[in-house]
């Protein structure tokens, strides 16, 4: 049984992949976004120390995260949903759709690194701990905003309802991450990450346990 629910994982998370590739134009508008947004940033400040740099780094990286909250089951319409439920587990629909939600976020998390020091270079000290700990963060926003917008899939301004949703539960994660990545941008070596990284990994789990939980009650109406 457990094989079946891992195949389904695979070939759903697949057919996303499949989908977004086949729309390339959406996946360009995504980078356009960025490039535009950092490109701004970059106009109005031609340079910037760590601090400011950090802050801007997480205003963009929010911005594309909730920008992102469409492409889970907002874009599925209600014949499809409907023709999954006849043939797949509900706990494979969830976790494929965070997989994806999270590899798409992943990709921007890359491509706004790749901006921000192409026209802000930076030297940030403890730049692995840094990206981790950004990396953790689009995790845990990945199961968030992927159930509350299945949540909000029958309302009407769908996406607004799910942002408002995921807020409260963005917030935690948001706070410990921020505090992670400034010890990450100080000079010194003596600040400790793992304690920061296991409470953001204590989050992901209660966020992809009630998801799965939840989900399935979701899917049966």
């Amino acid at each position: 049984m457990q094989t079946v629910l891992i195949k389904q994982i695979k070939q759903l998370f697949l057919k996303e992949l499949a989908v977004e590739l086949k729309n390339k134009y959406a996946l360009w508008s995504l980078v356009l976004m960025l490039v535009v947004s950092v490109y701004i940033v970059y106009s109005i400040q031609k340079e910037a120390s760590n601090q400011v740099w950090h802050s801007l780094f997480y205003v963009v990286l929010i911005f594309g995260v909730v920008q992102n909250i469409g492409r889970s089951f907002l874009m599925e319409n209600k014949g499809s949903l409907l023709y999954y439920k006849f043939l797949v587990d509900s706990r494979a629909i969830i976790v494929s759709k965070i997989a994806y939600q999270f590899l798409v976020n992943a990709f921007f998390l890359v491509v706004l690194i790749v901006l921000m020091n192409f026209w802000l270079p930076q030297r940030i000290p403890h730049f692995g701990e840094y990206i981790f700990t950004a990396l953790l963060f689009t995790l845990c926003n990945s199961a968030v905003f992927t159930f509350n917008s299945a949540l909000a899939l029958g309302a009407k301004n769908s996406s607004l309802v799910a942002l408002i949703l995921s807020l409260p539960l963005l917030i935690p994660s948001l706070l410990v991450s921020l505090k992670s990545a400034s010890k990450a941008i100080s000079p010194l070596d003596i600040h400790v990450y793992y304690q920061d990284w296991a409470v953001l990994v204590l989050l992901l789990c209660m966020q992809m346990v009630l998801s799965v939980v939840l989900f399935k009650y979701v899917w049966e109406e």
